[in-house]
């Protein structure tokens, strides 16, 4: 039958890399809760914490860490500030490896 059946639609997912939030963390507690459901909903989150003091620099750590963990995720020193947080399935697609390996050392 050539015109009654419909040809089945193929859904591409984007690759881990692409759905990267990039953000400087900031002392609000609102904005890091909306953060932690981007990274439930699959977006990796790479936040720097330099902008804040030591200790709120260390609650937000804790937060995503614990978030991250919860989410079956993992947590990457990017460097002494920033930290990329994501889900282990979100570092499937080698995307996450090969982004944080384009990032300059220096």
């Amino acid at each position: 039958m050539l015109f009654g059946k419909k040809r089945a639609e193929v859904e591409v997912e984007s690759l881990a890399k692409d759905k990267i939030i990039l953000s400087k963390m900031k002392d609000d507690e609102e904005y890091a809760r909306d953060l932690v459901l981007k990274l439930k909903d699959g977006n990796p989150l790479c936040l720097n914490f330099e902008n804040l003091d030591e200790d709120n620099g260390n609650k937000y750590l804790a937060f995503f860490i614990g978030a991250s963990v919860a989410l079956e995720g993992k947590t990457v020193k990017i460097n002494e500030f920033t930290y990329l947080f994501a889900r282990k399935i979100d570092f499937l697609d080698g995307s996450l490896k090969e982004w944080m390996d384009s990032i300059p050392k220096s």
